[in-house]
């Protein structure tokens, strides 16, 4: 049990517009994936993560690759819950350049919300492709939902933060300062994407006494993480990356900092243990330490196969319009 503590601010209304051009890439490159075995130390403390969903709610939206899904995600957390469980952006805008209808959009996010509220999603890294086409639309998908939208550089015309700019938990006694940055887009003038080693100063000024390691989240270029780093004296995990970057099987050191990366669009997930342990559940000691804490980290790989019915499957079912189906027991 972990109790997270965050800075609040208002969630602005604003209109954006913005383009978004992805290279389809997951068709091209199999994710990386080490072997899994089951987990013998329950006393660990298990984080769980996807990133870049980009809307497929389905097998990663490659007829050549079967791997991944909302449902496959579902069958698996329900069966092995974690810790923590978020996930980072862009999830809410889909990867092909050619639009969709408004209302299968706003469908697919209301289910997609629903569908992370089963999974136990507690944040979300929120990127500024998400707001594709607008802030409100983004906005009007979320309401409701218990999931908190997180980011450290999106704000308003008059500098305020769009979204909960940070949060922090502790775990061993030792403080881990979580943050979200989007890479700057053109946003309208209401609202903006400030740049990133601003954004990150203001923040990091606030915290850096009261942390011991910084987790940021964020699907940024190596060449912002490589800038951000000497920023601060603090240890940072990055967790993210491009959709170009192949994801990690271990933790990477990167320069003076380090990251990891989950297959993305939905073809599989990350799980980084953390805490005072000798082996993880794959028989392995911890890769790294980071800010004074063990840690280990391993991809995953939703693999293709029969999904048992379950609370996702319903939710894709029942969404309204139509246009969802579900890939398990159909006939339920």
């Amino acid at each position: 049990m972990i109790n997270l503590s965050f800075f609040k601010s208002r969630q602005s209304l604003g209109w954006v517009v913005i383009v978004f051009f992805v290279t389809l890439v997951s068709c091209v490159s199999s994710p990386k994936v080490a072997p899994m075995d089951s987990d013998t130390s329950p006393s660990l403390f298990k984080i769980r993560f996807q990133n870049m969903l980009g809307l497929e709610m389905y097998s990663a939206g490659c007829s050549m690759i079967a791997d991944g899904g909302v449902e496959r995600m579902c069958q698996y957390s329900l069966k092995n819950p974690a810790d923590l469980v978020f996930q980072v952006g862009p999830s809410f805008s889909p990867t092909q350049i050619e639009p969709i209808p408004s209302t299968e959009r706003q469908s697919k996010r209301n289910a997609l919300w629903k569908s992370w509220e089963v999974q136990g999603v507690k944040f979300y890294s929120v990127d500024a492709f998400d707001l594709l086409p607008s802030l409100g639309e983004f906005l009007e998908s979320h309401q409701g939902s218990p999931i908190l939208l997180l980011s450290s550089n999106l704000k308003n015309e008059k500098g305020e933060y769009l979204f909960t700019p940070s949060l922090s938990f502790t775990i061993k006694e030792k403080r881990i300062g979580i943050l979200s940055f989007s890479e700057v887009r053109d946003l309208d003038k209401k609202n903006k994407v400030e740049n990133i080693a601003t954004a990150f100063s203001e923040v990091t000024k606030q915290m850096s006494d009261k942390v011991d390691v910084f987790y940021i989240l964020g699907t940024l270029s190596r060449a912002s993480r490589d800038a951000m780093t000497p920023l601060t004296s603090k240890p940072i995990l990055f967790i993210g990356g491009e959709l170009k970057e192949q994801n990690s099987i271990d933790i990477e050191k990167q320069g003076t900092s380090f990251w990891i990366k989950a297959p993305d669009l939905g073809r599989g997930f990350g799980e980084l243990t953390v805490g005072d342990f000798k082996k993880d559940w794959k028989g392995r000691a911890p890769q790294a330490t980071i800010g004074g804490l063990p840690h280990s980290f391993r991809s995953s790989i939703l693999k293709k196969g029969k999904v048992e019915f379950n609370s996702c499957s319903q939710i894709l079912k029942t969404t309204k319009p139509q246009s969802l189906e579900t890939e398990a027991l159909e006939k339920k």
